[in-house]
């Protein structure tokens, strides 16, 4: 079989490096969706376009000042802008925000109510009570702005949905709140939310009666590169589109290259989901592969013990493949929703990364390994005979 680590180095490089961080709705959004196209295109696929509406959210950057000494301070994602001074209430916990009074105040969120990202209002797949309780809180509080403090590079509140503005705060900054005498902070986001449009790629190959569908998003968080999350999944798809090109198929091929995975209402998984009819056979999601010294992990979900042996049959005979528990933060719930059989695929060790690596600029083309992304290619290959 042709050796694709070619292949997939000019993907990754065209996509993380030549056009950069691809927030849905953005312009290096549809640089990458134009990307892909002319790629599938070239290999024989017929592609079609699902528009949706979403949302460009465009940062300048942000300033605090708590009692005149300035505290480095980031724009939360597709926060409102605003330019505020007012008191600060530090809340740690879901009982000190019930007893809090936030009217006319910046809220100051640390502690068990900051130990992990809040799902935003309308994500459909994955919402906690916990999650909801806290921002029903804060809305019905109004404060006039927050600030979330965190150890690592997570913004707790990232909502397109939610009106209140929001910043972010790492590491030592809590000590400056500690330190305030005069208990006031000003605070200024410049940030714009701007009306667009994005859209799925969903390209076909073969006239099988039973559909096989291979994913990955094409998107990625606003200041990220994105290589492990998610050209390297991106770059498989279109490398296993350029091995099947020419060549029949037992069945019909789908590759939905999908934009939203990171945006905070998923529109381009919910477009697409709306699409999905009974004949999917299975369906593969490709998100964060690649991870250099780590093993490829495949999970599964809605499969049939019959189709998971089989999948682990496949994988004994490729280089490196290991099953792990199932992963529900991902483009493969679409399928499981619905009850289609679908496998996951992802770099075993990414979830180590999560917060300091990917969705940050440090997700770049030096954390991946061709030789495993060329594996990956030979075991879907493998899979669908």
């Amino acid at each position: 079989m042709k050796d694709y680590t070619g292949s997939l180095r000019n993907h990754v490089v065209m996509l993380c490096e030549t056009i950069g961080a691809r927030p849905t709705g953005s312009a290096g959004n549809q640089a990458a969706v134009d990307y892909v196209v002319k790629a599938l295109q070239r290999y024989g696929f017929q592609t079609r376009s699902q528009e949706f509406i979403c949302m460009d959210w465009r940062d300048a950057g942000a300033f605090l000042s708590i009692d005149g000494q300035d505290t480095p301070v980031e724009s939360a994602e597709y926060s409102l802008p605003c330019n505020v001074e007012a008191e600060f209430v530090c809340l740690d916990k879901v009982d000190a925000l019930q007893k809090a009074d936030l009217s006319g105040k910046i809220a100051v969120l640390h502690g068990e109510l900051c130990k992990e990202p809040l799902m935003p209002k309308n994500f459909e797949f994955y919402n906690p009570d916990e999650h909801k309780q806290i921002i029903a809180l804060l809305e019905a509080k109004s404060p006039e702005a927050i600030i979330t403090v965190t150890s690592n590079r997570d913004h707790i509140i990232q909502d397109g949905d939610f009106n209140i503005p929001c910043a972010v705060v790492h590491e030592n900054a809590p000590a400056a709140f500690l330190r305030s005498s005069g208990r006031k902070a000003k605070l200024t986001i410049r940030a714009e939310r701007i009306p667009a449009k994005a859209h799925n790629i969903i390209a076909t190959y073969g006239t099988g009666r039973d559909t096989v569908c291979f994913t990955a998003h094409l998107d990625t968080k606003p200041a990220t590169p994105g290589a492990l999350d998610n050209a390297s999944g991106v770059s498989v798809l279109l490398a296993l589109a350029e091995s099947i090109a020419g060549k029949g198929c037992p069945f019909k091929i789908e590759i939905a290259l999908l934009n939203g995975e990171d945006y905070y209402s998923t529109p381009g998984e919910m477009a697409y989901m709306g699409s999905l009819t009974p004949e999917y056979r299975m369906a593969f999601n490709v998100d964060g592969v690649g991870l250099k010294d780590s093993a490829t992990s495949v999970s599964f979900y809605e499969c049939p013990k019959v189709l998971e042996d089989c999948i682990m049959e496949y994988a004994k005979t490729a280089k490196n493949i290991e099953r792990i528990d199932p992963w529900p933060m991902g483009d493969h719930m679409i399928f499981a929703t619905l009850g289609i059989p679908a496998i996951a695929l992802t770099a075993s060790n990414i979830f180590g990364l999560l917060g300091t690596v990917t969705h940050s600029p440090e997700d770049d083309e030096k954390n991946i390994d061709y030789d495993v992304l060329d594996n990956v290619v030979r075991f879907l290959l493998s899979c669908i005979g």
